[in-house]
């Protein structure tokens, strides 16, 4: 009891201060809502605003179009590039190819262009020789042109022998034809040949000096091959 009533006063002083506070909080609060009052209506708009400047006007973007156009020439000119980088490497390699087979060749074969003459050394007469060069997979030698006669005659040069052409006139006298068929194009006939002697002259034989003779089929000349 005597520690009860000691604590009393203070309790009592707590719980006034507590009153208090509340009471000048609720009159604040009154205070502020006389002061200034609830919302106003809203007031007339005002005066519409000057227009502004236009701006700058931005580069137009390029179109999907466009884009896959600009894609299609970028990738051509990168091929085209390509392209002749390989045509150059192209041309280099062929050029050495061409060294190689002078090499390989010599002194049994010549190149001309995208042919070649070689010989083995070997003779046979007309028939013969035919069926020679088809077991290699080549022709009997028929020129269609004066380089590719210069060919013919170094090599009959070198192995000082005369050879047949793939050239005859054995199925009509006279009319000298390409073991195809093929009409006479280029001819390069010795003076007064042909001239079928005791009418049995109708292969072709190529002198040293490149000329060409009408000579029997029965004869044996050397093998030249056409690849």
């Amino acid at each position: 009891m005597h520690v009860h009533s000691l604590w009393n006063p203070w309790e009592q002083w707590f719980t006034r201060q507590r009153q208090e506070g509340k009471s000048k909080r609720r009159k604040g609060r009154a205070r502020v809502e006389r002061d200034t009052g609830l919302p106003g209506k809203a007031g007339p708009s005002g005066p519409k605003g000057k227009k502004g400047s236009v701006g700058e006007r931005e580069p137009t973007g390029l179109s999907g179009g466009q884009v896959t156009q600009l894609c299609y020439h970028s990738e051509l000119d990168r091929l085209k590039t390509q392209v002749r980088e390989l045509e150059a490497q192209l041309k280099v390699l062929q050029a050495t190819v061409r060294k190689a087979q002078k090499v390989l060749l010599f002194p049994n074969g010549m190149t001309v262009g995208e042919k070649i003459f070689k010989t083995e050394g070997s003779e046979g007469n007309f028939e013969t020789s035919k069926a020679v060069c088809s077991q290699t997979g080549g022709l009997l030698a028929s020129p269609r042109n004066s380089a590719e006669n210069s060919a013919i005659q170094q090599i009959v040069a070198r192995h000082k022998k005369m050879p047949f052409l793939g050239i005859n006139d054995i199925q009509t006298e006279g009319i000298f034809k390409h073991l195809n068929g093929e009409a006479l194009g280029y001819s390069n006939w010795a003076s007064n040949e042909p001239n079928n002697s005791e009418g049995k002259e109708d292969c072709v034989e190529v002198h040293s000096s490149g000329k060409w003779n009408d000579r029997s089929c029965a004869e044996k000349r050397l093998i030249i091959y056409e690849y």
